[in-house]
């Protein structure tokens, strides 16, 4: 008999809050008798959560949410795996499900997932009730570990997460900032974000009295989007020559945003990390925008733009890197070091035709 599923509802997720409704007993009456559904407020619940799942033996977990409450998901439950493992790293991790349930959903669209939880569920106890088993497609993660420059007034001092994609600094980091303060997050948003950028890289070049007749907003959009990450960064144990980031980012899967953006294409290969370590003009990130947005090869002296098995970054004295995971925002810290993380098993269910 197949192994329970861990269903996690994440009520404050985008498409929850709009969806209204019972969303729990939606998703208990989709499982059945085949699993588990429990709606998590805060971390400290997620943690039990997952322990509960653990003792139950769910050998599935089926995240209802963004790609943030997958984030979530994944990296408490390696945390826990850790822990019943005596502080270990666990051999594995339940197969898991990244269903649609946010706004942009990349790693659902990845592993080729287009339902919601509900049709999963459904997919999931069709073939429970078959006694048949789920095909499986398999997601490269990685694990980013850090150190905070003034710890925490709660939680763990220390950092640990699985993730697909982070951006880690400089314009990339920025661009969430300012995509996740427009409200509703599409592509339709993306795309006004890069439009807002372009316009801030000619701003910014702009001679001073022409500037000078550029609206506030804008030109402080700007200055704050372009404003360089200034961090140590080696690559595979080799010290990159330079440390103004207009860009640093790191992703374990190529990934689609919104239908917008594109990036990280050495990723699509099994096993390998794409890293992009950028240093370069407000105009030098303007000409490159087509390959920034269509994922092709960024040009430019100062530029490191491929694959790679580990990046280490120290934010420079008086600054924090404070990187983006998965579309959730990470504040205060003064190292980080990425390496791949274990690969997920994701029952191939609900794939677009």
């Amino acid at each position: 008999m197949p192994g329970l599923i861990g269903v996690v509802t994440n009520p404050n997720s985008g498409k929850n809050r709009r969806r209204g409704g019972d969303r729990k007993t939606e998703l208990e009456r989709a499982v059945g008798r085949w699993g588990l559904v429990r709606q998590t407020e805060d971390l400290e619940q997620l943690r039990r959560v997952l322990h509960e799942f653990h003792d139950a033996g769910c050998e599935y977990w089926v995240s209802d949410g963004g790609d943030g409450t997958l984030h979530w998901m994944l990296s408490m439950g390696w945390q826990v795996a850790c822990e019943r493992a005596g502080g270990e790293a666990p051999i594995g991790l339940p197969q898991v499900v990244p269903a649609n349930g946010g706004s942009i959903d990349f790693v659902a669209h990845k592993a080729g997932i287009r339902g919601q939880a509900t049709e999963a569920l459904r997919q999931l106890v069709t073939w429970f009730e078959r006694g048949e088993t789920p095909p499986v497609v398999e997601l490269d993660t990685f694990r980013m570990r850090g150190r905070y420059r003034d710890p925490p007034r709660t939680g763990p001092d220390a950092f640990d997460r699985l993730g697909f994609a982070s951006a880690i600094g400089g314009i990339a980091q920025r661009f969430f900032e300012k995509l996740y303060a427009t409200g509703d997050v599409d592509g339709r948003a993306i795309a006004s974000v890069i439009a807002n950028s372009l316009a801030g890289a000619v701003v910014g070049t702009a001679p001073r009295l022409l500037r000078e007749t550029v609206p506030a907003p804008l030109r402080t959009y700007a200055d704050e989007i372009f404003a360089p990450t200034l961090a140590h960064v080696e690559l595979d144990g080799q010290p990159l020559a330079y440390d103004d980031f207009a860009s640093l980012q790191i992703g374990s899967i190529d990934i689609n945003l919104g239908g917008v953006v594109r990036s990280f294409r050495h990723a699509a290969t099994p096993g390998v990390l794409h890293a992009q370590a950028i240093s370069m003009s407000r105009w030098g990130v303007a000409a490159n925008l087509p390959n920034i947005v269509l994922g092709t090869p960024i040009w430019g002296d100062k530029v490191y733009d491929g694959p790679a098995r580990r990046l280490r970054a120290a934010a420079y004295p008086g600054s924090c890197l404070d990187p983006v995971i998965d579309g959730e925002l990470f504040f205060g810290l003064a190292e980080l070091d990425v390496e791949p993380g274990p690969r997920l098993r994701v029952p191939a269910v609900c794939q677009a035709s």
